[in-house]
């Protein structure tokens, strides 16, 4: 009967300690919990009540100290890490992406597609934040070393869109850019720049994701005054010479969801993509002229196809025919660089035809949508003729849709 007891007695405390290793990941805990219990046990059966109370004491301050992460013996008894996630969800195969480059679409694009369900990345320690003010007096926020400067975009109001009325406006403005309208936008974070070809490598390589472009179809490319799809092009290689520091291409809207998602798991922020009215209203900082800094264009300014159709002494300068640095040129008031040209940027809204019934609160318009396949692109293009630049110019495709004239700017909440 006296090794029945034991026995048992035993078995219970090896069975106690497997449980503990599997909370704590560690067999010296395990090993701790499995002795002290037999301890704890032989003391009870001899009656030694006092020895059993110092014994259940430290042992039940040990546990606990534990399961709460501290180490007070430097036994290294810690929770067990996180195991190593596998590759990254791969992004659903696309069909073949539909151009409206050829079609000379100025309008924006659809909801109904649901973002990628997990990017995992690979274990990180968790970065801290770091805010500094730059030298044009605005806050700029990088939460680790591969993610996207950020600025602080003040909390403000404007008026969204154009007049559609003005004769001098009707050889550019097209009906879906009205009715004007005022939106109140709180305050965000919006990336300083258009995501780059380096930050994307970094998500790549942390992630093992393959684009849109890369796993089926290829993406869209230049060629002359038409637009041919490239099956051969994706990120890495665009049909042009890009540098880390030009902004990554030939990403579909959907790819871009998974970047995002890929920041918010990384940095524990809520990253994004910007709605179309805070596109808009970070995009005039403060002004109501055509482009932030006026109604004329130049090719000093902004990167476009100066050989196109002539808008407002647009047609004159250098072409450069392809991507230059997310830094070139002068930023806006608020920070941002390149609002204006260099890619067409993906928003998170759908497409709708007219602002009727478009949110006042500067929150994406994902409801109600013309189209369940469509999504929306700011901003205009190194390819594109510049009366798509403007502030209130709007372009819609299929969120598989990729260019080597398309890419993104994040934006992320202040607020965890």
């Amino acid at each position: 009967m006296e090794g029945l007891k034991w026995f048992a007695i035993t078995a219970g405390s090896l069975f106690c300690g497997y449980l503990w290793h599997k909370l704590s990941g560690n067999w010296t805990a395990a090993t701790v919990v499995t002795v002290g219990l037999v301890i704890l046990a032989n003391m009870l059966l001899q009656q030694r009540w006092a020895l059993a109370t110092v014994v259940l004491v430290a042992g039940g301050y040990l546990v606990l100290s534990v399961a709460s992460g501290d180490d007070p013996l430097g036994t290294q008894l810690a929770r067990k890490p996180a195991s190593s996630v596998p590759a990254a969800q791969r992004a659903p195969r696309a069909s073949q992406p539909k151009s409206g480059y050829d079609k000379g679409e100025t309008t924006t694009s659809g909801v109904g597609l649901v973002a990628p369900t997990s990017v995992p990345a690979e274990p990180v320690a968790l970065p801290t934040a770091v805010t500094t003010v730059g030298t044009d007096g605005n806050a700029h926020i990088k939460d680790c070393a591969d993610c996207p400067e950020l600025v602080i975009i003040p909390a403000g109001q404007f008026v969204m869109g154009s007049d559609i009325k003005k004769a001098a406006l009707a050889q550019a403005v097209d009906s879906s850019e009205g009715p004007q309208h005022k939106v109140a936008v709180r305050s965000f974070a919006a990336g300083r720049y258009a995501v780059t070809k380096g930050q994307f490598a970094a998500f790549v390589r942390a992630t093992h994701y393959r684009t849109e472009a890369e796993q089926s179809g290829g993406c869209f490319a230049r060629g002359g005054d038409k637009w041919t799809n490239h099956r051969e092009f994706q990120w890495r290689e665009v049909g042009f010479a890009q540098a880390d520091d030009h902004p990554v291409v030939c990403v579909s809207w959907t790819d871009a969801q998974a970047y995002a998602q890929w920041l918010t798991q990384t940095t524990r922020q809520s990253y994004r993509l910007l709605s179309e009215s805070e596109r808009e209203y970070a995009t005039r900082a403060g002004s109501t002229t055509v482009f932030w800094w006026g109604d004329t264009l130049d090719s000093e300014r902004a990167n476009y196809d100066t050989t196109a159709a002539d808008y407002r002494g647009s047609n004159k300068g250098v072409w450069r025919k392809a991507t230059v640095p997310v830094s070139s040129f002068s930023p806006n008031p608020f920070g941002l660089y390149n609002v204006h040209g260099n890619v067409w940027e993906w928003v998170q809204d759908c497409q709708h035809t007219s602002y009727v019934g478009a949110p006042a609160d500067g929150s994406a318009w994902v409801k109600a949508c013309q189209a369940l396949d469509k999504r929306v692109q700011r901003g205009g293009a190194w390819a594109r003729e510049p009366a798509t630049l403007r502030a209130s110019s709007r372009a819609w495709f299929t969120p598989d849709f990729r260019s080597n004239a398309g890419g993104f700017r994040v934006a992320r909440g202040l607020g965890k």
